[in-house]
């Protein structure tokens, strides 16, 4: 998401009520894809950022006081939704291993038939050398994948250990009436923002915006 401001003219005050506004009021965040290629790349799918920041604060706001509440049930309830989301994602990651193992071996065969034709004088040093390289530059981004994946699924395996933390970090938040600098960076992984749909006349997200705090949470 790309930030953009709205022109408002050089007093920036709201035409309606006459008020000052803040520059936060004047700023949206839109699809950078869609501005960058347009429609056939992806929607233009955007949010005002005082909607998002409103969003962000009420959701911190809620959970911490879920937290603060009962500990267990919401250790329980937190510990089913990311068991869920773990078990989808150590699935995914599990598939991605094999099909790179599997890519890495058919790699090696590549070579040895590259060998036997350069040696049967049916390639040419000079093409010899270029498809090596080439082969030889996936192989080492696959293996720099497969050790990027084997470090994911050991961190999904600390779900416990992570729970805890996160239940330590969002309770001290629970009477949190602004939003800094300092609580986004330690709560906010990351915030995915979905295109709206139009059915009978009324205005759909097509998938829900979410929020993950510390990556570990999403609602």
């Amino acid at each position: 998401m790309q930030v953009r401001y709205e022109k408002v003219g050089r007093t920036g005050k709201n035409r309606f009520t006459g008020e000052e506004r803040e520059p936060i009021d004047k700023a949206y965040y839109i699809c950078q894809t869609y501005n960058r290629l347009g429609k056939d790349a992806c929607t233009s799918h955007k949010v005002e950022a005082r909607d998002l920041y409103n969003l962000v604060l009420k959701d911190i706001q809620e959970l911490a006081a879920m937290a603060l509440k009962d500990v267990e049930s919401f250790y329980q309830r937190i510990s089913s939704r990311m068991e869920r989301r773990y078990l989808a994602d150590a699935s995914e990651m599990e598939k991605e291993r094999e099909r790179l193992e599997a890519r890495n071996r058919e790699i090696d065969d590549m070579f040895l038939n590259l060998y036997t034709d350069k040696a049967k004088g049916i390639l040419s040093e000079q093409r010899f050398v270029k498809l090596t390289a080439a082969m030889e530059r996936e192989q080492e981004e696959n293996q720099k994948q497969l050790k990027e994946l084997a470090l994911s699924l050991r961190r999904s395996n600390k779900q416990e250990s992570d729970v805890r933390t996160f239940i330590r970090e969002i309770r001290q938040y629970a009477t949190v009436r602004e939003l800094d600098e300092g609580i986004l960076n330690r709560l906010i992984s990351r915030i995915l923002v979905g295109e709206v749909k139009k059915v009978a006349g009324r205005s759909f997200r097509k998938s829900k915006s979410f929020i993950t705090l510390s990556g570990r949470y999403r609602r």
